[in-house]
C-alpha cells in the first residue's frame, strides 16, 4: 500500500491542532490546589533542619536534593540534558568560594514547539547569623511551595493530554541572596535562545498578609518590565473577573513609580529581563519579619497563599496560548 507522506504529515498536524484546541475545564485543576500541600512543602524547606539554606551549606544541599526529587516525582525532564541540578561557583566574603546549585526541570509541551514559558523562585536564604537561624519561610519557601504546586498542575495537565501548549521551564535558583548569582548564571548559560522564552514569571515572597496596598488581606503585588506591563495588567484583571477571584491586585506597587522601578531590580526577574526575556515578579511585599529570624512558617497565611497560587497558575495558562 502506498502512503502519501506529505499528506499524512499534514493530517497529523491538523489532528494535533484540533486536539490541542479543545477547551479544558481549568477548574478541575485549580480545585486541586490544597493548603496542606503548600504547607507541607513550605514547612519542610523552612525547618530548622535546613538551617536557613545559605548557599553552599549542608542545609542548602538538603533542600536542593528535595527539590530534585520533587521534579522527578512529577515526571518532569531535566533542562540540562541529563541533570536537574546545575552547579556553579561563586565567591563570598572575599576569597571564600562556594558552590551554588540551581534546580531546573521542564514540563514539555503536549505537541512539538520550540517555545517556552519560564517560572522561577529562589530557594536560598541567609543561613545562620549571630547564632540565630534565618529560616526564610516567606522569603522564599512560600514562592518555592507555590512553584511546586503549579508544576504539579501542569504535569497533571500533560498526563491528561490537555496541554500545555508550550514547554514550561521551572527554575529554582540558589544564591539570590548573593547578588542574584543563581539567576545570573542561568541567564548567561542558557541552552536555548532567550528569544524562545516568551515570558518569565518570578515568584518571590508571597505567603504573608502584612503589607496590603488597600484594606484586604487577600492581595498580590507585581512588577513587570515595560514591554509587557500594560498587557499583563489587563490580563490579570480579565482573569480576576472571569474566575471571580476576590483578590486585590496592585498594579502600581503602592502607587509609587520609584518603588516600582526599584523592585524590578531586587529579584531574579532582573537578570532575566537583562537577557531579553519579558519578565515579571509577584510578591506580597516586605514586612516586619523580612530578613529577620522571625520569618517563620507560623506567620504564613495559607488560605491566601492558595489564592495567589491559583491566580499565577491561571495567568500562566493564559500566557501559554499567546
Amino acid at each position: 500500500m502506498h502512503f502519501n507522506r506529505p499528506l499524512l504529515l499534514l493530517l497529523s498536524l491538523i489532528l494535533a491542532a484540533t486536539l490541542n484546541s479543545q477547551p479544558i475545564d481549568i477548574k478541575n485543576y485549580t480545585s486541586e490546589i490544597q493548603e496542606e500541600r503548600l504547607k507541607s512543602s513550605l514547612t519542610f524547606i523552612s525547618d530548622d533542619l535546613t538551617k536557613g539554606r545559605a548557599v553552599g551549606t549542608a542545609g542548602s544541599l538538603i533542600v536542593s536534593s528535595y527539590l530534585k526529587r520533587e521534579f522527578e516525582r512529577l515526571g518532569m525532564i531535566p533542562f540540562y540534558s541529563t541533570t536537574f541540578t546545575k552547579s556553579f561557583k561563586l565567591r563570598q566574603n572575599g576569597d571564600e568560594e562556594s558552590i551554588g546549585r540551581n534546580v531546573i526541570g521542564v514540563v514539555p509541551s503536549l505537541y512539538y514547539t520550540d517555545e517556552y514559558l519560564l517560572v522561577t523562585a529562589h530557594y536560598d536564604h541567609l543561613g545562620i547569623l549571630g547564632g540565630k537561624i534565618y529560616n526564610g519561610a516567606d522569603d522564599n519557601a512560600s514562592g518555592v511551595a507555590s512553584l511546586l504546586t503549579i508544576a504539579s498542575l501542569f504535569s497533571e495537565m500533560r498526563a491528561n493530554r490537555e496541554g500545555p501548549r508550550k514547554n514550561i521551564i521551572f527554575a529554582l535558583f540558589d544564591a539570590k541572596e548573593v547578588d542574584l548569582a543563581g539567576s545570573s548564571y542561568f541567564a548567561k548559560n542558557l541552552p536555548v535562545p532567550a528569544r524562545k522564552i516568551k515570558y518569565a514569571v518570578n515568584i518571590d515572597q508571597i505567603g504573608s498578609t502584612f503589607a496590603p496596598p488597600g484594606k484586604f488581606d487577600n492581595y498580590l503585588l507585581y512588577v513587570a518590565d515595560s514591554k509587557i506591563r500594560t498587557q499583563i495588567s489587563r490580563l490579570l484583571d480579565e482573569i480576576k473577573s472571569k474566575n471571580r477571584l476576590l483578590i486585590d491586585i496592585d498594579h502600581t506597587f503602592y502607587g509609587s513609580k520609584a518603588f516600582y522601578d526599584v523592585f524590578l531590580k531586587t529579584s531574579d526577574n532582573y537578570n532575566l529581563t537583562k537577557a531579553g526575556i519579558p519578565s515579571m515578579m509577584f510578591t506580597s511585599g516586605i514586612h516586619m519579619h523580612t530578613y529577620k529570624p522571625t520569618d517563620e512558617h507560623y506567620f504564613i497565611n495559607y488560605s491566601v497563599l492558595k489564592e495567589r497560587t491559583k491566580l499565577i497558575f491561571l495567568l500562566l495558562n493564559e500566557l501559554l496560548a499567546r
